[in-house]
């Protein structure tokens, strides 16, 4: 007779493309802990357009908010044996972990979009 396996005890395989993104959110992550500690107090005070990275001249918010999101998901990287293995209550960490680093890293994403866009608008600004 076949019976149901407990929801709790059973851990689900996850698709290689998520736990691609997941390790290149930590990337991205790091790589924001460290333009923000480098460079966070001239993005603020430089100008408007460059305080967009740090959120409204934040960069210490966007710095703990980077650093959380990586730690948590280096942390469930060792957890989910590289992002390939979850449970449910991993899965609500995983996406926990991923809100806070998207948080981090809007300003930056904001900040290129922006940057993009005036030179498709503009075109070249130096002769």
């Amino acid at each position: 007779m076949l019976q149901r396996m407990p929801r709790h005890n059973t851990a689900t395989r996850s698709a290689s493309r998520s736990a691609a993104s997941m390790w290149s959110l930590m990337a991205a992550d790091l790589m924001t802990v460290v333009w923000m500690y480098t460079f966070g107090q001239w993005l603020d005070h430089s100008s408007r357009f460059t305080a967009t990275a740090t959120l409204g001249g934040h960069h210490l918010v966007v710095l703990a908010c980077a650093a959380a999101g990586f730690l948590m998901l280096a942390g469930l990287a060792l957890l989910t044996e590289g992002f390939t293995k979850t449970t449910t209550k991993l899965t609500l960490a995983t996406n926990v972990a991923c809100i806070v680093s998207v948080l981090a890293l809007a300003g930056l994403v904001a900040l290129v979009l922006v940057a993009l866009l005036g030179r498709l608008l503009f075109g070249k600004l130096r002769p």
